[in-house]
């Protein structure tokens, strides 16, 4: 039997994550409702508007009940987790939910803390070169200074020449990718990916130095199935 790709997360991080979650993709509104369920053992009250996108919600029994759209739902859903003393079975059931997948409790044998595997689902996926997130997905602010330093260490100035440079009241850093060189004017699309049309395939130019976020991407099935990647059907 293939193995399952896992990641262990605390439990502290595995609720930064589901936040991460609700955070990265269009409002997941009957996924808020679950989880605020959960959280508060089915004690709260969720109402839904057949006119509005969103829902009507009194966390406690008998408190006011207010609307909230999408976005507003998922940041009440996520300060509540980190305000509840949520116990590991409670944790479990959200990340299953959440991350559309199994997760069980165990000890990393690295730090020897304990906390939860996540399956990733990723031992499904196939790349099929289809060059769809490269195309149309935004990675614009997603670069890191490791990536930065890795091509100036290995002197890669055809790539920093596509890396806009800006910096922070402090001083610090922030990077973009990828600009039209000498401009802050952002690329229509990464401009080292190449079409092969004879084959339908589309490569990257600068795949064994590419950026980590080109490199975990997608980080789950999940992940992947929501931002429209092929990579996991038969």
């Amino acid at each position: 039997m293939i193995g399952r790709d896992t990641i262990f997360l605390t439990p502290q991080q595995a609720l930064e994550a589901v936040c991460i979650d609700f955070r990265r993709y269009e409002p997941q509104i009957m996924l808020f409702s679950e989880v605020l369920r959960v959280i508060s053992e089915n004690n709260a009250v969720i109402m839904q508007d057949a006119e509005k996108e969103g829902r009507w919600v009194a966390v406690e029994p008998g408190s006011k009940m207010v609307w909230l759209d999408g976005r507003a739902l998922g940041e009440l859903v996520c300060r509540a987790l980190h305000e509840k003393d949520l116990n590991e079975d409670v944790i479990l059931s959200i990340c299953t939910r959440v991350f559309q997948t199994r997760a069980h409790p165990g000890t990393d044998p690295q730090s020897n803390r304990k906390g939860i595997f996540i399956e990733t689902g990723m031992e499904a996926f196939y790349c099929r070169q289809c060059g769809d997130c490269c195309r149309f997905l935004d990675y614009h602010d997603a670069l890191t200074t490791a990536d930065v330093e890795r091509w100036e260490q290995l002197g890669r100035q055809d790539v920093l020449a596509r890396v806009g440079v800006s910096r922070k009241i402090d001083g610090t850093p922030t990077y973009r990718i990828w600009v039209e060189p000498g401009s802050t004017k952002l690329d229509k699309q990464c401009p080292f990916l190449e079409q092969l049309p004879a084959e339908n395939r589309w490569i990257c130019r600068i795949h064994h130095v590419k950026p980590h976020i080109c490199r975990e991407y997608p980080v789950s099935r999940k992940h992947g199935m929501m931002t429209g990647c092929p990579g996991f059907t038969s």
